[in-house]
């Protein structure tokens, strides 16, 4: 059993946490299957819970960042690292969101963003991540300048400037940096996005 199934069964099968959760994730195949969307909501999900900084945790919540949903404030969203991610929340989730609160469920921004990026993996053929839900969402009042601790496209010392952004996560290794930068691998990059090329490559 998936920490997903078991998150739901805790409450029963008609509980309409559990329903959410289900119809959300239904929601989020289908979506993907047919726009082929599942990079940019990886992308989505990493950059929400990127800001998470270990040296901040005794701020407490929202301030020490992390999978809070804060990706959709005008100071994350409109911020250069964030390019493009308008359309994933505008696009692809609100609706989402809109038709499940239509049916009286209820589901936070943070957990369907990063509901949306698991799915989006195991949608394209990746594993089954195993997930917790139950996040709140949460506005930081204490704002960190852009880039938000995320890693920048062309560092002087690459080696060196992703241990410094991935160090800051709890005991995150070598071996985890290599898997998390590959990630990069997934979808293309395109110019008013990353800024990385001249065009979509």
């Amino acid at each position: 059993m998936s920490c997903f199934e078991c998150f739901c069964g805790i409450f029963g099968a008609e509980d309409p946490k559990r329903k959410a959760l289900k119809v959300a994730k239904a929601k989020c195949m289908e979506l993907i299957l047919s726009k082929s969307c599942g990079p940019i909501l990886i992308r989505t999900a990493w950059h929400d819970s990127g800001t998470y900084d270990m040296a901040n945790k005794s701020k407490g919540f929202p301030n020490s960042g992390g999978a809070i949903g804060s990706i959709r404030t005008p100071h994350e969203i409109d911020a250069p690292p964030n390019a493009g991610l308008k359309k994933a929340l505008d696009v692809y989730l609100t609706p989402i969101k809109n038709d499940l609160e239509k049916d009286g469920l209820v589901i936070s921004w943070a957990d369907l963003i990063q509901l949306a990026s698991a799915t989006a993996v195991e949608v394209m053929g990746g594993p089954k991540i195993p997930m917790k839900y139950g996040r709140v969402d949460g506005t930081p009042t204490e704002l960190a300048p852009a880039p938000f601790g995320l890693p920048a496209a062309f560092p002087d010392s690459p080696a060196q400037h992703l241990r410094e952004v991935f160090y800051k996560y709890d005991s995150m290794s070598d071996e985890d940096i290599v898997a998390l930068s590959g990630a990069h691998t997934v979808g293309r990059a395109f110019a008013d996005r990353s800024g990385t090329v001249a065009e979509g490559s």
